[in-house]
């Protein structure tokens, strides 16, 4: 049977009831509270402190109620909760500041408190508890890991609980920038997006890769949940070159770019034998990084039998590719090592022409004018002290200048 609070709460206090305000309370003050009871904000697992404030308590007793279980909680300075949890900061001499303590704050503690005291009528106020819950991502209700074929729509999920509600955001674990697809003629790209579900029309391969959905409310800490985007296709070869030379007696590299998931199976093919491993002869090499590799074929010592058609094979379970490099022999000669200093010479001098051809033309202009310089000078006598040592002094201040420009330039055309 359930008791109601307030018959209760006499019972507790006054065992024998005959006239309370006659016997017990007589010609005292009546309390009031001194302050406002606070409403409370704690983060999940830690401490709450609820304080109540009341002056001149004197024979009136003061207590702790939850007003939506309607349980008391404590009874002046005494508790009357079995929850181990709840207690009355430890003053027994303060019968002014009744502090309820919740230690270990959980969920099921979010709500109201009631301060009463026993006046009649009751007095009391109320503060709420609210308690803060980090993000936690809810494993059975978030995709796993997916495998899509290029060109199909994908969706990712990623559901989590907390309080206040988290909100979902998505990037990509390695920082690139998300690709969102086009519309009206325009092509969306982003660093985050949020929601709770991602959506991807018509994935492509640079969608391939490692996804993380973050939750957060505000409370830390945010989680997040890694999940793989796979997006399967055929091998794709590209080639920097069809054509390799390389002197006899050397080594040549040729290489070969391919992009494929699921992984694809790959080797290189001299005309109608198979190189797999790296020997004396050959030596091959790849490099890894997500749907893509890169091939390199190293000959050693090239000889004539070695001038043939090379093929870069890459296969999967959605198919196969096959690109071909022709490998042929450079001679190497007195004319053709002096035809390409040549050419690397002429090629320097018309990058310099531009930047040396103000010099030139004031050399130039200079020259030209030399005659006409001189035959000024003997203009008149009277003229020509003045215009002589005139001209004398921007002459030798000219002359310098020139001849160093002259020497520069043929530095430059010459070495």
């Amino acid at each position: 049977m359930k008791i109601s609070i307030k018959p209760l709460i006499v019972l507790l206090l006054f065992p024998s009831f005959g006239c309370i305000e006659d016997d017990l309370f007589d010609g005292e003050e009546l309390p009031e509270f001194g302050d406002v009871i606070p409403n409370i904000t704690v983060p999940i697992g830690r401490e709450s402190r609820m304080p109540c404030v009341v002056n001149n308590l004197g024979s009136y007793r003061a207590a702790w109620l939850r007003v939506e279980e309607k349980d008391i909680l404590t009874i002046h300075h005494h508790v009357i909760t079995r929850n181990y949890r709840i207690n009355l900061l430890d003053n027994h001499n303060d019968n002014r500041n009744f502090i309820l303590v919740i230690k270990n704050v959980q969920e099921s503690d979010r709500g109201g408190y009631m301060c009463q005291i026993n006046t009649v009528p009751m007095k009391s106020q109320i503060g709420y508890l609210d308690v803060l819950v980090p993000p936690d991502i809810l494993i059975n209700e978030t995709s796993n890991d997916v495998v899509v074929n290029e060109g199909s729509d994908v969706s990712l999920r990623c559901r989590a609980k907390g309080y206040p509600p988290p909100e979902i955001t998505w990037r990509r674990e390695d920082g690139e920038r998300i690709p969102l697809g086009d519309w009206q003629g325009r092509r969306y790209i982003t660093n985050k997006t949020e929601g709770e579900n991602l959506n991807i029309t018509r994935v492509t391969r640079v969608h391939s890769g490692a996804w993380l959905c973050i939750a957060s409310n505000g409370v830390m800490p945010s989680v997040s949940k890694r999940i793989l985007l796979h997006v399967q296709f055929a091998p794709q070869i590209w080639l920097p070159s069809q054509t390799v030379g390389a002197p006899l007696g050397k080594f040549v590299s040729i290489d070969c770019h391919i992009e494929a998931y699921p992984p694809p199976v790959n080797y290189w093919i001299n005309e109608s034998t198979a190189i797999f491993g790296t020997n004396s002869k050959y030596e091959i090499t790849v490099k890894e990084r997500g749907y893509k590799r890169h091939l390199r074929l190293i000959i050693h010592e090239l000889q004539e039998s070695d001038l043939r058609d090379y093929h870069c094979f890459a296969k999967n379970a959605l198919g196969e590719q096959k690109a071909t490099i022709k490998l042929y022999a450079i001679e190497i000669n007195e004319f053709s090592i002096k035809e390409s200093l040549t050419n690397k010479h002429q090629s320097f001098n018309r990058n310099n022409n531009q930047k040396y051809s103000d010099i030139y033309n004031h050399n130039n202009k200079y020259v030209n004018n030399k005659n006409y310089l001189s035959r000024q000078s003997n203009h008149s006598v009277a003229e020509s002290t003045a215009s002589d040592g005139h001209s004398c002094h921007k002459k030798s201040r000219l002359l310098p200048i020139i001849w160093s420009s002259f020497t520069h330039l043929n530095a430059i055309v010459w070495t």
